[in-house]
């Protein structure tokens, strides 16, 4: 399950990554450039939708439609290892008549402008569900939070080899442009979403949130290692979640007014 717009550069090397699938299914969210016609290629069903702030509202449509039980949600600037490539098939052998298992996770490498990340919140040794089986694990219309496991079920891990080469790559951001334009968009949702689900927050937690992020992306989670680039990241994500925090501190000041 694939969910594109306009990532012709980056899309046949992720298709060609899940040749190992029997049924691709691809979404298109109105791309001008060659996408429709790659994804012709490689997809056995393809979607015509309107852009959405994020590919979580799409993935909830699009589940339904897919006959197998067990599901690949993968972005199309994300590509899949050939050594990753058998570890899934070999740990999906092993555990698809295990009917306690939901998903399986795996070893996640972040790059930006191609650059390997060794650290900040997006970089180093990071994890994610993958190949979850469809009754088991939930996809939801909620931007960063719509995918998580079913109650009652489990994960596996592939974990990661001793050369670091059985990874999901994911050549996140190729520009500035494209980066600050993407978290915007993320943004518009953000502070309702975690509101939806039960977060709070208060004044102190926000005007604290700026210190405590950059902190922890430069120097608990070895931004530092990315030198300027993990710092600019990690400033960036400071930002990010400072008004994420700011606009749930606002939801829940009018919500609370207008219960009054």
């Amino acid at each position: 399950m694939i969910v594109g717009f306009n990532e012709e550069k980056l899309l046949q090397a992720c298709f060609q990554s899940v040749s190992f699938c029997d049924d691709i299914h691809y979404t298109d969210l109105g791309s001008t450039d060659g996408s429709i016609k790659i994804s012709e290629q490689f997809a056995n069903h393809i979607y015509h939708r309107k852009p959405v702030p994020s590919c979580e509202m799409i993935q909830t449509e699009v589940v339904n439609y897919i006959k197998n039980d067990w599901v690949i949600f993968i972005d199309p600037d994300e590509v899949v290892d050939e050594t990753l490539a058998n570890d899934i098939l070999a740990k999906f052998d092993e555990i698809k008549t295990r009917k306690s298992i939901g998903a399986i996770r795996v070893p996640w490498q972040f790059y930006f402008k191609r650059m390997r990340l060794s650290g900040t919140v997006w970089g180093g040794k990071n994890q994610k569900f993958f190949l979850v089986h469809k009754d088991r694990f939930a996809f939801e219309p909620v931007v960063h939070y719509g995918r998580k496991l079913q109650p009652g079920f489990v994960a596996v891990d592939i974990p990661l080899n001793k050369n670091e080469t059985n990874v999901l790559h994911h050549y996140w951001m190729n520009s500035w442009k494209v980066f600050i334009k993407k978290h915007r968009r993320y943004l518009i949702n953000e502070g309702k979403d975690r509101y939806n689900l039960g977060v709070r927050t208060t004044l102190k937690a926000v005007m604290l949130t700026p210190y405590y992020e950059l902190k922890r992306s430069f120097w608990t989670l070895k931004g530092r290692k990315d030198g300027l680039l993990g710092l600019f990241l990690s400033a960036f994500w400071a930002w990010y979640e400072t008004s994420a925090v700011w606009s749930l501190y606002k939801i829940q000041k009018k919500a609370a007014t207008q219960a009054t």
